[in-house]
């Protein structure tokens, strides 16, 4: 079981390897049409994708909380809440080296448009928003459904909110789920998810005297 995790693993991070290299050697421009036809249309979305594609709201303020409520829910969701940690921890250091391993410029910085918010100009690949969303919605995919599509249309709604404000090129969203997957993957073939599960224990178990 751990083995073929691994092996899911491997071809996801292959495939981004891949998509990173292309974007690398061409740049990220021949996108812009596509990119063009989401950046602000309808207007009348604002209301929505603007506040959740802003900092953090939709990345931490959501998935803390909600891989919190999973846990203590106990049961698979105590188990799928483990994995979720887990491949949050990894998304997040692998995010950050990849910020800084190498640069591409923002769509903001290229093309004659303004991002709808105020946006850092590091590296736009891969989307970190969309990096870390795609980590929780991955790794909720397997609990029922009427948990597991709440958070997953979250998920995609920032995902796109990024295209919306005009933050990423549509292949930064793409492969930040892409790295989402290989790290929950990547969790699941490790013991990674036992260790939070013992961490998490002990952080509670005073509250539950």
């Amino acid at each position: 079981m751990y083995r073929r995790h691994a092996y899911i693993a491997a071809a996801l991070y292959a495939a981004f390897a891949v998509i990173a290299a292309a974007v690398l050697a061409a740049g990220e421009g021949w996108s812009a049409p596509a990119l063009l036809a989401i950046y602000d249309r309808p207007p009348a979305l604002s209301a929505v994708l603007v506040p959740i594609s802003i900092d953090d709201y939709g990345r931490a303020l959501f998935w803390i909380p909600a891989a919190l409520a999973l846990w203590l829910a106990g049961g698979r969701y105590r188990a799928t809440a483990d994995v979720m940690i887990a491949s949050f921890a990894i998304s997040v250091v692998v995010g950050e080296a990849l910020k800084h391993a190498f640069y591409v410029p923002r769509p903001f910085l290229v093309l004659d448009i303004s991002p709808l918010v105020h946006e850092a100009a590091d590296s736009s690949f891969p989307s970190g928003h969309a990096l870390i969303v795609g980590t929780g919605a991955v790794a909720a995919a397997e609990l029922p459904w009427y948990v597991s599509i709440p958070l997953i249309a979250e998920a995609l709604l920032v995902s796109w909110g990024r295209l919306y404000i005009g933050a990423h090129w549509p292949v930064d969203v793409i492969a930040g789920w892409i790295l989402a997957a290989a790290n929950v993957e990547l969790a699941r073939a490790t013991a990674l998810p036992s260790l939070v599960d013992k961490i998490m224990s002990a952080i509670f178990r005073p509250l539950r005297r």
